[in-house]
C-alpha cells in the first residue's frame, strides 16, 4: 500500500504510514541496520487478578520459535501495552514480525505449562517494590493495582481462555507497526484476527480518603497521585524535581536521589510519582522535607524553579526536534495505538510556555489533596491520616469464634464474608471477589476488587468444617476467578491454639513419661548388674580360694569394675543433660 500521512504525522517530517494486512505501519529511512516492531493495546492492567499473567505468557508463546542469532529482538509486556521489536537486517526483521504474527494467529498452546513455569521462576526473588503497596492501597485489585501482586493467574489459566486473550486483544485493529525504512518491505505479512480498538485500562481508585500514608518504607519516602493529564500538571512535576533536588540534595544533603515521573494514565489522568531515598540515617528529614516542599507548593512557586523547570523541558523538546525521525518510530507507534496526541516539539513547546505560576499552584494542590504517601513513619503532624486498614462495610451472618480468640471471629454470610475483630473487619462481598483460592481440605482465601483479603481457616475456628467452608463460599463465586491449589502438607494447616496447647501438653507428658520408663529401666539394668556381678565375684573368689589354699588379694578390684560398668551403662543410655 502507498504510504500516507495520519493527523499529527504532519509535525515528524519524513514519518509516513502505509498499511500491511489492515495493521498501519509507521515508516521512516535511517543509515546502518533496520529496525522493526509491532506494540498492541494490551497489557498487564487489562487483565484480572484471576487472569494476571496471561499477557505476560502470550508474550512469551508467541517468541517462542525465534531463531535469529544475529538479530537483536526482544517482546516486553507494560501495564498498557505489549510490543514485540527486533534490530538487524532487513530480511530479519521482515522474518521476526511475520514469525510474531504468525504465532499470535495459532499460538503454540502446548508449551503452555512450560512457559508459565519458566514465568514464576523469572518472578522467584524478584522484588515487586515499594510501588506494590501503592498500587494496591490506591487502585486496589483491578487495573494499575494488579501491579502490586505478581501474575497470580497463573495457576489457574487455561489453554482455551489464552487462545481467547489472543483473539480478543492481539488483533489488527488493535495493533501499530513500524519499521525503519522509507517504504514497506515486500514479504512483511501482518495478518491477525479482526477485531477493535480497545480503551485504555480501567483505572479505579479505593482509597477512603486522601491524603494518606503508608508506613514500612525504611530508607525514604514515596508517594504518587492522580491527578488531571496536562502541561501544567506535567510541568508541576519539573517544578517539584527541581525543588527537591535543590533542597533536600544541593543544600542539605539529606536525599542521595529523587526521582518525580509524569505518566498519562488515561485520556484525563495522569499520575505524578515522586521518590526519594534518604542518605543514612537521615529518613525522618527526608519525610519532613518532602512534605514541607510539596506543602508550600500549594500556595507559593518560586520564579526560579519555575524557570528552570520549563529550560528543562524545552531543552528535551530541542533535542526531540533534532532526533531523526526513525528514531522516532517507537513512541509514535505508542502513542498512536495508546489514543495520544500527535503532538509535536513545537506544539508541546508553546502549551508549556503558556503555563503559570498559578497553574502550577493549582496542580500542586491537586497533587497534594490526592497524595498516597510511603515512609518510615507516621505523617500525622503533616495533616496527612494513615490509610484505613479496614473495611467500610460489614455483613451479617453465621458468626465463628476463632479457638483461643474468642473476640475474634468469622463471619459467613449470604452475600459475603468477613474476619472481624474489636478494631474492625476485613470484608469481602461475593460479587467483588476477584481471586478466590481454594485448597481440598476446606480452607478458602477471598480477595476483593478493593484489595481486603480473608482467610478462611476451618481449623481455627469452633463448630466450622472444610465442609461447612466449601459448601458456603463455593457456589457463591463464579468459577472464573477460582485458583484451585494442590493439596498442603499436614504440618502446613494451621491449628487452633488451645488445640495446639493441647498437644504441646500431651506431647511434654510424653515426653516426661518416656524418661521415667527409661530410668527404670535402667536402674533394673544396674541392679541385675550388682546382683549377678556380686554373685559372679562370690563364686570366681570361692574357687581362687580352694585352688591357692588362702584367700587371693585385690578384693577391691572387683567393686571397681562393677562401678565402671555401672558409669559406663547410664552413660550410654542417657545423654548428658539428661544424666
Amino acid at each position: 500500500m502507498t504510504a500516507r500521512t495520519l493527523p499529527g504525522l504532519e509535525h515528524f517530517p519524513g514519518v509516513t504510514v502505509a498499511e500491511a494486512d489492515g495493521v498501519p505501519v509507521l515508516l521512516a529511512p535511517r543509515g546502518g541496520n533496520v529496525g522493526g516492531g509491532i506494540v498492541f493495546r494490551v497489557g498487564s492492567a487489562h487483565e484480572t487478578l484471576a487472569t494476571s499473567g496471561i499477557t505476560h505468557l502470550i508474550e512469551h508463546l508467541a517468541l517462542r520459535g525465534q531463531v535469529l542469532s544475529e538479530a537483536h529482538l526482544n517482546g516486553q509486556t507494560h501495564t498498557d501495552v505489549t510490543l514485540f521489536h527486533v534490530a538487524g537486517s532487513a530480511t530479519d526483521v521482515i522474518t521476526y514480525l511475520n514469525d510474531v504474527c504468525a504465532a499470535l494467529r495459532e499460538l503454540p498452546v502446548e508449551r503452555t505449562e512450560t512457559e508459565k513455569d519458566i514465568l514464576r521462576a523469572e518472578a522467584d526473588g524478584k522484588s515487586r517494590g515499594f510501588g506494590a503497596g501503592l498500587r494496591i492501597n490506591r487502585h486496589g485489585a483491578r487495573g494499575f493495582g494488579l501491579a502490586g501482586y505478581g501474575e497470580r493467574g497463573l495457576d489457574r489459566i487455561t489453554t482455551d481462555e489464552v487462545l481467547d486473550w489472543a483473539a480478543t486483544w492481539f488483533t489488527r485493529e488493535n495493533a501499530v507497526a513500524w519499521v525503519t525504512s522509507d517504504t514497506l518491505p515486500d514479504g512483511l505479512d501482518l495478518r491477525l484476527p479482526a477485531g477493535r480498538r480497545m480503551p485504555p485500562p480501567v483505572l479505579t481508585d479505593v482509597l477512603q480518603d486522601s491524603p494518606a500514608y503508608l508506613t514500612g518504607l525504611r530508607d525514604g519516602v514515596a508517594l504518587d497521585a492522580v491527578v488531571p493529564r496536562g502541561d501544567a500538571a506535567w510541568l508541576t512535576s519539573r517544578v517539584i524535581r527541581e525543588l527537591l533536588h535543590r533542597d533536600l540534595r544541593a543544600r542539605a544533603d539529606i536525599a542521595s536521589s529523587v526521582d518525580v515521573d509524569y505518566d498519562p494514565l488515561d485520556a484525563d489522568h495522569a499520575r505524578v510519582s515522586v521518590a526519594v531515598q534518604a542518605a543514612e540515617g537521615r529518613q525522618d528529614a527526608v519525610a519532613g522535607g518532602v512534605a514541607d516542599a510539596l506543602s508550600s507548593l500549594r500556595f507559593h512557586v518560586a520564579d526560579d524553579d519555575l524557570a528552570a523547570a520549563r529550560a528543562g523541558v524545552l531543552e528535551e523538546l530541542a533535542e526531540m526536534s533534532s532526533v531523526p525521525s526513525a528514531e522516532l518510530l517507537p513512541s509514535l507507534a505508542y502513542r498512536m495505538v495508546a489514543g495520544r496526541p500527535l503532538d509535536g516539539p513545537e506544539q508541546i513547546r508553546a502549551t508549556v510556555e503558556r503555563v503559570t505560576a498559578d497553574d502550577v499552584r493549582a496542580s500542586a494542590r491537586e497533587l497534594w489533596t490526592g497524595a498516597l504517601w510511603y515512609g518510615s513513619a507516621g505523617l500525622d503532624w503533616a495533616g496527612i491520616d494513615p490509610v484505613p486498614t479496614w473495611s467500610p462495610e460489614h455483613i451479617e451472618g453465621r458468626v465463628f469464634r476463632r479457638s483461643g480468640a474468642p473476640d475474634v471471629s468469622l463471619v459467613l454470610g449470604a452475600d459475603g464474608v468477613a474476619f472481624v475483630t474489636p478494631e474492625g473487619s476485613h470484608t469481602v462481598r461475593f460479587a467483588d471477589c476477584v481471586l478466590l483460592e481454594s485448597v481440598p481440605d476446606g480452607a478458602r482465601a477471598l480477595t476483593g476488587a478493593d484489595g481486603f483479603r480473608v482467610v478462611v481457616e476451618p481449623t481455627l475456628y469452633e463448630g466450622l468444617t472444610g465442609a461447612d467452608v466449601a459448601e458456603h463460599v463455593d457456589p457463591r463465586v463464579p468459577d472464573g476467578v477460582v485458583v484451585r491449589l494442590p493439596a498442603r502438607e499436614p504440618g502446613d494447616i494451621p491449628v487452633a491454639e488451645a488445640e495446639k496447647a493441647d498437644g504441646d501438653s500431651a506431647r511434654r507428658a510424653a515426653v516426661r513419661a518416656g524418661r521415667l520408663r527409661a530410668v527404670a529401666t535402667t536402674v533394673g539394668l544396674v541392679i541385675a548388674l550388682w546382683v549377678g556381678g556380686v554373685a559372679l565375684v562370690e563364686g570366681v573368689w570361692w574357687l581362687l580360694t580352694q585352688a591357692l589354699g588362702r584367700e587371693p588379694g585385690g578384693a577391691l578390684l572387683p567393686l571397681v569394675i562393677l562401678i565402671w560398668l555401672t558409669v559406663s551403662l547410664v552413660r550410654k543410655r542417657h545423654g548428658r543433660n539428661a544424666r
